[in-house]
C-alpha cells in the first residue's frame, strides 16, 4: 500500500471512530502536562479558532487545528514506520474583503513532520505550530499567500467540559471523549494577506482539546455515524465570547430522525466558575440556510439559541456565508459570527456532516 493511500485511510479512520464506552469521570488533570499529546488514547485534537482586530477596525476570524491518529502499527524504531499521521486545518476569514482561505496539511511525525509533545502544549505540522513557552503561548501558520503569527499571553481559566472533563455525546451515553476548553486567551500578532500586512492589536482565542480511544467496528456506516453512535450523522458546535465576559459552549449531536438529537453544554465566568447546560435547557432553531455553489451542501446560516434557565435568547450569525473547507477527503463549514439579543459577543461555529 503507497503513502497516498494510507494517508487516505488513516483520514477516513479519524472520521469513522467509535468511542470507547466506559465512563471514567475520575480522571485526574494535570496542567500543563494534559495540554500535551496522550498516546494512551488513540485519537486527539487540538483546536484554536479566534477573531482578530486590528486598529483600523479591520476583523478577521482564524481557525488552527491539528488532528493525531495513532494507526495501532507496532514500531520498529525505523523512522520509515508510521506510527501517528498528524493533520492539520488553517482557515482565515477577511471580513472587509468578504474572502474566505483554507489550507490543509498531511505529515507522520517520521523526521519530526509533525507532533505534539508529552509534558506540554507544543503541537506542530510542518512550519505550523502552537507552542506554550513559559507564560505566553506562540501561535504561527503560513502558506503560500497567508502569514500568521500570535503571540498570546493573557490565559482563561481551563473550564473542564462535562463532568470533571468527560463529555457524554449521546442519549445513550456510549459515546464520550475527554474534552476541556481554554475560552479566551488574549493577545496580538502580525497577518498578511496577499503581501498586505496588518498589525492585530486585539486578538480573542477559544481553545479546544480534546482526545479519546477509538475502535473501527462497522467499515459499513458512515462515517459520522461511526464517530457518534450509529443513529447520528453529524454536529453542530459553537464557541461564543458574550461581551459580558462569559464564554458559551454549545454542541448539537445530529441523528438521522432528528428526535433523538443530543444537546450539550458548558457557561463559564471570567472567574473561572463554570456550570454544566443539559440537553432539556437548550432550544437551538435553525432560521436561515445557504447552500455551497462548490459542494452543493445546504448548511444552516442562522441559528437563535434559547436557554431559558439562564436567560439567554440570542442569535448567531455567520459574518460570511461561505466558511467552508473543501479538503481532499472532507467537506466541513467552520467559521466567524456575530451574536445578538439579550446578549452580543462573537462565535465560532463548526457544522460536520451536512450533504
Amino acid at each position: 500500500m503507497n503513502l497516498l493511500k494510507v494517508v487516505i485511510l488513516l483520514i477516513k479512520l479519524i472520521l469513522s471512530c467509535s468511542l470507547l464506552a466506559e465512563p471514567q469521570e475520575s480522571y485526574s488533570w494535570t496542567f500543563p502536562k494534559d495540554h500535551g499529546a496522550h498516546h494512551q488514547f488513540n485519537t486527539e485534537w487540538w483546536y484554536f479558532t479566534g477573531h482578530l482586530n486590528t486598529k483600523k477596525q479591520e476583523v478577521f476570524g482564524f481557525e488552527l487545528t491539528f488532528f493525531r491518529v495513532d494507526t495501532n502499527k507496532v514500531q520498529n524504531n525505523n523512522e520509515w514506520d508510521i506510527k501517528n499521521i498528524y493533520f492539520a486545518h488553517f482557515t482565515i476569514t477577511d471580513e472587509t474583503n468578504q474572502k474566505f482561505y483554507f489550507f490543509e496539511r498531511i505529515n507522520r511525525e517520521s523526521f519530526d513532520m509533525a507532533g505534539a509533545k508529552t509534558e506540554t502544549l507544543h503541537v506542530w505540522n510542518g512550519d505550523w505550530l502552537v507552542k506554550l513557552l513559559g507564560s505566553q503561548i506562540k501561535l504561527n501558520a503560513k502558506s503560500s499567500n497567508i502569514d500568521l503569527r500570535l503571540e498570546l499571553s493573557q490565559f482563561s481559566n481551563i473550564i473542564l467540559n462535562g463532568k470533571n472533563g468527560y463529555s457524554i455525546k449521546n442519549h445513550e451515553k456510549t459515546q464520550a471523549s475527554y474534552y476541556y476548553s481554554m475560552p479566551r486567551i488574549k493577545g496580538f500578532g502580525q497577518l498578511e494577506i496577499n503581501n498586505k500586512k496588518f498589525e492585530i492589536d486585539n486578538a480573542s482565542v477559544w481553545f479546544d482539546h480534546e482526545f479519546f480511544n477509538s475502535n473501527i467496528t462497522n467499515q459499513q456506516s458512515s462515517p459520522y455515524q461511526q464517530s457518534v453512535g450509529a443513529d447520528y450523522i453529524g454536529w453542530d458546535w459553537f464557541a461564543i465570547q458574550l461581551d459580558d465576559g462569559r464564554n458559551l459552549m454549545i454542541a448539537k449531536v445530529r441523528s438521522e430522525s432528528k428526535e433523538k438529537d443530543f444537546y450539550f453544554g458548558t457557561l463559564s465566568y471570567p472567574n473561572g466558575d463554570s456550570k454544566y447546560i443539559n440537553h432539556n435547557q437548550i432550544n437551538l432553531i435553525e432560521q436561515k440556510y445557504w447552500v455551497s455553489s462548490k459542494t452543493n451542501i445546504r448548511y444552516p446560516s442562522r441559528w437563535n439559541i434559547k436557554i431559558e434557565t439562564l436567560n439567554i435568547d440570542i442569535f448567531v450569525k455567520p459574518t460570511l456565508n461561505n466558511q467552508e473547507l473543501q479538503l481532499s477527503k472532507f467537506k466541513y463549514w467552520e467559521g466567524r459570527a456575530s451574536v445578538n439579543g439579550t446578549h452580543r459577543g462573537n462565535a465560532y461555529v463548526e457544522l460536520v456532516g451536512y450533504k
